[in-house]
């Protein structure tokens, strides 16, 4: 009995230890992926808003214009050496529009990830057709596809007098 009561305690000891120990693991490590996993919307949005405008500058430093203004005059000149160095020459320049024109498309891509990554996922649980269903399916879409326009072209000629008559009174 006294075995039995000692081992008893000995478990309930190591269950305390035990479960002691988890749950700190894995409130330190839940806590860690909050923090990481969390959406900042607001910074999405202003991204999302950004984005095109980092395309535009891209295309008018790569072009060197904006609108009426020839930015090749002034870019490069203004003095300030850490702008100068990005624009006093031309290959400096289209590679500085070039890279601002990678980034603003490249964070549409990052905003739309998390969104596409259970569609993927989705995407593979799909039975796919074969290749001659497909083949087959598209000749009949296409084929009803020039039914129609051999329909509408005969109502076409067909009305066309109707309604140049019409049209004459």
């Amino acid at each position: 009995m006294a075995e039995d009561k000692k081992s008893k305690e000995a478990k309930k000891a190591k269950k305390v230890v035990v479960n002691r120990e988890v749950p700190e693991t894995e409130e330190k490590h839940s806590k860690i992926m909050e923090i990481l996993k969390k959406e900042y919307t607001f910074e999405n949005w202003l991204l999302a808003i950004l984005s095109p405008v980092l395309l535009l500058y891209g295309v008018y430093i790569v072009i060197g214009k904006f609108g009426s203004v020839v930015l090749t005059d002034f870019l490069g000149n203004s003095g300030v050496g850490f702008i100068d160095f990005f624009f006093n020459t031309t290959l400096k320049r289209i590679l500085t529009g070039s890279f601002l024109i990678l980034i603003g498309a490249l964070v549409p891509i990052y905003l739309l990830l998390p969104i596409l990554r259970p569609s993927i996922a989705e995407m593979k649980k799909v039975t796919w057709p074969t290749a001659a269903s497909l083949a087959r399916n598209t000749t009949r879409v296409f084929g009803f596809l020039v039914f129609l326009m051999v329909v509408f072209t005969l109502f076409g000629f067909l009305l066309e007098p109707l309604f140049k008559w019409l049209f004459s009174l």
